[in-house]
């Protein structure tokens, strides 16, 4: 699967080659087999467009075909139709996509498409450690495993709808020397503003996390946040992180576990994961990921190099050696 930082900012292709357009989605997805299903053949026409973390392609097809995938991998993707029918089966069941119901597709389970007429959606691909990587910052909390969103979306109202006006301005926005791309602030800002609306309007795994993360803090927590954050390079304790916000290690242990979602000793592994990851992208010239390390509490490498791979979907030397840590 094609990192979505190698992808070109734009890039359309069309034809009637069905092993022509399989390795093209391949290209952009997991591996894809397309098989047309009567004699008259297939046509498509395809264009999509990068951002970022954010792609969004827009897909024409007329003719009778069957398309299956290993899943869409490391990314969340979201199936907007706008014409036709198409049949998508995944995990068991079948979700028949029209222009008042879409999909959402994520992992790794076989996906099965069936394209019965004339058929026009919309596309869009995010990538999952930028998408867990905001749903972190929202609930202030490190964040993994699936989402589980459900495979269906109502695209005839709510925020199905707000979905698929973002994707179309995204797409529209980005196409060959459209304005958007000359706004980078704008790009971040509708990216954001997309992968905000679909954590906290859709349903999934941590939803109620989001919307308790939205609720009022104690003030002994946010104490002890702050504690934590004057002292992010220092040995503390449980105890004394307790003792600074006036109240018992069992009463902050239980203000984070209600209201953070974690216990305080995670949260501040958080908060130091994050603080490493900064200075790694800052580091000047012949500075050590293990200097670096030490000045904020790590000692074990190889654990570190684990927990930040699971925080941010790549390594401290990969993080190091990439062109925004560069002076």
């Amino acid at each position: 699967m094609r990192n979505h930082a190698d992808r070109p900012d734009y890039f359309s292709f069309e034809g009637s080659d069905p092993d022509h357009l399989a390795a093209t989605l391949t290209s952009w997805t997991s591996r894809v087999l397309v098989r047309p299903t009567t004699k008259e053949g297939i046509y498509y026409k395809c264009a999509w467009a990068t951002a970022g973390a954010v792609s969004v392609g827009l897909s024409r097809y007329d003719g009778q075909f069957l398309a299956e995938s290993d899943g869409v991998g490391d990314q969340l993707v979201f199936v907007v139709p706008s014409q036709g029918r198409v049949d998508i089966r995944v995990a068991g069941r079948t979700i028949s996509t029209t222009p008042e119901r879409g999909a959402v597709l994520e992992g790794s389970k076989r996906i099965t498409a069936v394209c019965l007429s004339g058929r026009e959606h919309l596309s869009v691909a995010i990538d999952r450690t930028a998408l867990y990587s905001h749903l972190s910052d929202m609930v202030g909390m490190p964040i993994s495993g699936r989402l589980e969103f459900p495979p269906e979306v109502d695209l005839s109202s709510g925020p199905g709808t707000a979905i698929a006006r973002i994707a179309a301005t995204f797409h529209t926005g980005l196409a060959g020397d459209a304005p958007l791309r000359k706004s980078p602030l704008a790009l971040t800002s509708l990216s954001e503003a997309l992968m905000h609306i679909i954590l906290e309007t859709l349903p999934h795994r941590f939803s109620e996390t989001v919307h308790r993360a939205a609720s009022p803090v104690p003030r002994h927590v946010k104490k002890a946040i702050d504690f934590m954050v004057a002292n992010l390079s220092k040995p503390i304790t449980l105890v004394e992180v307790a003792v600074a916000c006036g109240v018992s290690s069992r009463t902050l242990q239980q203000g984070f576990r209600q209201f953070k979602m974690t216990t305080p000793m995670n949260y501040l592994q958080h908060l130091r994961l994050e603080a490493f990851r900064e200075a790694l992208m800052q580091a000047r010239p012949g500075q050590s990921i293990a200097d670096i390390a030490f000045t904020w509490g790590f000692t074990h490498m190889g654990r570190l190099a684990t927990d930040y791979r699971n925080r941010f979907g790549e390594l401290p030397s990969q993080t190091l050696r990439s062109p925004s840590s560069r002076r």
